[in-house]
């Protein structure tokens, strides 16, 4: 199937038609595809990797566990870190604590982000 192609779209008004030629560029439709599922690929791993920075941070000023938001966080962020528990230690001092499995997830998670990302060029996208 050829990349591009012309077509002729006819609109009839009454007695009156309307010719409108249109060129197909299947090419850049691929393009189109692939940029969007890529750039939804970067959104979800940019959500996860900068909750797991958050967790980071709120771990490292010592925020209190118990609040809501420090839960939720916690909590959510669990699920995807648990592979990465155990891996190093965690050097804390009264309270805070740096969590080096969790940067470590982070430049797991986006290197997992950028190959999916690329994968979804290849397969999508043939210039």
């Amino acid at each position: 199937m050829a990349e591009k192609y012309e077509e002729a779209r006819v609109h009839s008004h009454g007695d009156h038609k309307h010719v409108k030629r249109v060129v197909i560029d299947r090419s850049a439709e691929a393009a189109r595809t692939a940029y969007r599922i890529s750039a939804f690929i970067w959104l979800m791993f940019g959500i996860l990797i900068s909750l797991i920075g958050l967790r980071v941070f709120l771990k490292l000023i010592g925020a209190n566990s118990g609040n809501f938001f420090a839960q939720f966080v916690y909590s959510f962020t669990d699920v995807f870190l648990w592979p990465f528990f155990g891996l190093t230690g965690n050097p804390s001092a009264n309270g805070m604590v740096l969590e080096i499995p969790s940067i470590i997830a982070m430049v797991v998670y986006a290197i997992i982000a950028w190959v999916i990302a690329k994968l979804a060029w290849l397969l999508l996208f043939r210039s």
